[in-house]
C-alpha cells in the first residue's frame, strides 16, 4: 500500500493523500501559499482566524459550534506560518472516522464540505465584505498574539534576529505582520487577500486517514476544479550563501534571563535532496543531549541554561538559541564557534552515531500521530518532490560523516544578537 498519493484537481491545486486505518479521527487541512510580504502578510493572517469561526449559513459562534457538534463533535482550526519566503495559511480539522459513527455516516465527507464552504461560502455581509465587527475582533485577537510573542522573550529574541539578519528580504515579515499593518487592514483588504488565495495562491489539501478518497475528490472537484485560477507558484526564498561582516547587536530590556542568538547562513541553495545533510548536521551541532552544544557549551562548560540549534532549509540558515548570563556569553560565542570547527574536521564519531539513531526514530514516528503526519505533509507544500517519512528515513540513512564535514564547512555566521537586562540606572 503506498504511503501517500497526490492528485491534481487544478491548476496549482492538488490533493496529498494519505491512507490509512490506525487513527480513531481523520485529519484535513486546505492550505494557502502565498508571497510573504508587509502589504498582505496581516491580511492573511486575518483571514485564517476570520473564516474558522463563522459561515454564512452558520454566522454566529453558538449556530457554528453546534454544527461542529452534529459532526460528532469535530473540530476546525486556523494557523499561520512561514516557509521560507512564503506565509502559509491552513484550515485544519479533525473528526470521527467513519467507521465510530452511530449509523455509519460519512463524516469525514461531510467535515471536508464544511471546511470548503468557510473559503467560498464566508459570513459576508449584503455587499460581500466582512463585517466590521468580525474583523475588529479578529484584529485584537490577532494583536494579542503578537503580544503574547513579545512576553516571551525565548521568542521576541527569535523574532528579531530574524528581523535584522534578513533585513530587506521577505523571511524577516512575521508570519502575522505586525501591529500598525494590522490595525490597517479593512474589509476590502481581506476581501482582495481572498480572491488572491482562491484564485492565485499554491493550494494543498491534505487527508491522513480512512476518509474515502473518491468521495474527497469529488468535493475537492466541486470547490476547487471549476475556478479560473490564475496561479502563481510560489516565491523563491531570497538566497545569500554567504555572510558578509558579523552584524552585532544588543539590546536591553526587563529580563531575567539573557538570551543570545547566532544566526549563519548555509551557502546551498534549498532543495529536498540535501535536506537529510543539512538535518543530521543540525541535530549533531545542537538538537539533542547527545549534540556538540548541550554537551559542551551547557553541560561541560556551563556557559548556557539551554542551547540548541535550529535549520531551515527552504531558507538555508541555522539559528542557534541561548539561555545565558550576559558575561558568558563572548565566551559562549567562541565555544560554540569552536564546537563547529569540530564537527567540519569531522570529531563526531558518537554524535553522529546518536544523531543517526534518534532521527531514523523521529522520522518513522511520524506515521504514529495523525497530526504530525498531518503537518508533514502540509509542510512540503512547496516541494517539487514529496517524500514520505519513510523515503525521508532512508535519505538520512544514506547520509556520511563526510557530507556532515562537508555541510559545517558551508556555515557563515551573519548575525549575533544578545537581549539583555538593563543595567542600573537605566
Amino acid at each position: 500500500m503506498k504511503e501517500f498519493e497526490k492528485i491534481r484537481v487544478n491548476d496549482g491545486v492538488d490533493i496529498v493523500f494519505a491512507g490509512t486505518n490506525r487513527f480513531k479521527t481523520n485529519e484535513i487541512s486546505i492550505s494557502f501559499l502565498a508571497p510573504l510580504c508587509e502589504e498582505t502578510a496581516a491580511a492573511n493572517a486575518l483571514l485564517a482566524y476570520i473564516i474558522t469561526r463563522t459561515t454564512r449559513e452558520f454566522p454566529d459562534v453558538t449556530s457554528f459550534n453546534k454544527k461542529l457538534a452534529m459532526l460528532y463533535g469535530a473540530g476546525v482550526a486556523g494557523f499561520v506560518s512561514k516557509i521560507g519566503d512564503n506565509q502559509l495559511i491552513t484550515i485544519e480539522a479533525s473528526s470521527l472516522d467513519d467507521r465510530f459513527s452511530l449509523s455509519f455516516e460519512k463524516i469525514s465527507t461531510e467535515v471536508f464540505d464544511f471546511m470548503c464552504r468557510l473559503v467560498f461560502d464566508a459570513n459576508l455581509d449584503e455587499n460581500g465584505y466582512f463585517r466590521d465587527e468580525d474583523i475588529e475582533r479578529e484584529k485584537r485577537l490577532l494583536i494579542e498574539k503578537l503580544e503574547s510573542e513579545e512576553n516571551d522573550k525565548r521568542v521576541f529574541a527569535l523574532r528579531r534576529l530574524e528581523s535584522i539578519m534578513f533585513e530587506g528580504e521577505p523571511y524577516s515579515i512575521n508570519r502575522f505582520g505586525s501591529k500598525e499593518s494590522i490595525d490597517k487592514v479593512d474589509s476590502a483588504a481581506l476581501k482582495k487577500a481572498l480572491n488572491y488565495l482562491i484564485k492565485n495562491s499554491k493550494i494543498q489539501i491534505t487527508v491522513v486517514g480512512n476518509a474515502s478518497a473518491d468521495t474527497i475528490c469529488e468535493t475537492a472537484q466541486k470547490y476547487f476544479g471549476n475556478i479560473e485560477r490564475e496561479y502563481i507558484p510560489p516565491q523563491k526564498s531570497v538566497f545569500k550563501g554567504e555572510a558578509g561582516e558579523v552584524k552585532k547587536v544588543t539590546e536591553r530590556m526587563e529580563v531575567k534571563q539573557g538570551k543570545l542568538m547566532l544566526g549563519f547562513r548555509v551557502n546551498r541553495e534549498s532543495n529536498s535532496e540535501s535536506a537529510p545533510d543539512l538535518r543530521l548536521f543540525n541535530d549533531i551541532l545542537g538538537g539533542g543531549p547527545y549534540s556538540k552544544l548541550f554537551a559542551n557549551v551547557r553541560e561541560k562548560l556551563s556557559l548556557c541554561y539551554y542551547c540548541s540549534s535550529r535549520s531551515d532549509r527552504h531558507k538555508s540558515n541555522i539559528i542557534i538559541q541561548c539561555g545565558c548570563e550576559e558575561e558568558n556569553m563572548d565566551k559562549a560565542v567562541s565555544e560554540i564557534l569552536n564546537q563547529l570547527e569540530e564537527i567540519k574536521n569531522g570529531n563526531i564519531d558518537e554524535e553522529f552515531a546518536a544523531a543517526n539513531i534518534a532521527l531514523s526514530d523521529a522520522l518513522n514516528g511520524v506515521n504514529d500521530d495523525s497530526i504530525t503526519l498531518l503537518t508533514w505533509y502540509t509542510n512540503q507544500i512547496s516541494d517539487k518532490r514529496i517524500l514520505s517519512p519513510s523515503e525521508s528515513a532512508a535519505q538520512n540513512e544514506s547520509v556520511t560523516k563526510e557530507d556532515i564535514c562537508n555541510t559545517a564547512r558551508l556555515l557563515s555566521l551573519d548575525t549575533v544578537y544578545k537581549l539583555v537586562a538593563k543595567r542600573e540606572g537605566e
